[in-house]
């Protein structure tokens, strides 16, 4: 965590990740991190950081929020319990939460479509997080047919992160939650920025 961040994605990757890795950080993990930099924040300094950034992050409405959770927090948490029956990886709560409220969200946009929730999922989970699975992979594992990937992905994609011509709802959260950033001074000015 840093005292003031450059980039808002930066700012929002560092807080949703706090959380995540403080429960599961081993107490020889400091040892291995190397030399922190002058505005690296650590222990509760970093707590407070991360908690300042998600206030500003609930100040959103459900669907914003959840469209910068899926794009920006980590998907799975590790597990450091070593059983013989752990993967070493759970999925992420709050991450898949917010896909599930993302996919409610996309529904009605797909009307006159039959309804693949499985498809859907992996679609928006694919264009938020800028993940690039293959129509064919993903056709396969869905049980449809490529056309259907290609016109859903076209459909959701225009909504969700946009056109040339029109900003997608990913960007609109994100414009919002940079300004209440930088209103807050988490993170600095591009005026700030430039002259230092």
């Amino acid at each position: 965590m840093r005292d003031c961040y450059a980039g808002t994605a930066a700012a929002l990757r560092d807080a949703l990740r706090h959380a995540v890795e403080r429960g599961g950080a081993s107490s020889l993990g400091v040892l291995h991190q190397g030399v922190p930099s002058a505005a690296t924040l650590s222990g509760d300094a970093a707590t407070a950081q991360a908690g300042r950034i998600r206030r500003q992050l609930d100040r959103l409405s459900p669907v914003p929020r959840a469209l910068l959770v899926v794009a920006y927090a980590p998907r799975d948490i590790v597990c450091n319990c070593r059983a013989p029956c752990c993967s070493g990886r759970y999925p992420n709560p709050e991450w898949r939460n917010a896909l599930d409220l993302v996919v409610v969200h996309t529904g009605p946009l797909l009307t006159g479509c039959v309804p693949n929730v499985r498809l859907r999922t992996a679609l928006v989970a694919n264009l938020l997080t800028r993940t690039h699975e293959t129509a064919v992979s993903l056709a396969q594992r869905c049980g449809v047919h490529r056309n259907t990937v290609a016109e859903h992905t076209a459909i959701l994609d225009a909504v969700l992160t946009g056109t040339r011509q029109r900003a997608g709802e990913l960007d609109a959260a994100f414009a919002r939650i940079d300004t209440l950033l930088r209103e807050a001074g988490i993170v600095a000015d591009e005026t700030r920025v430039q002259v230092a």
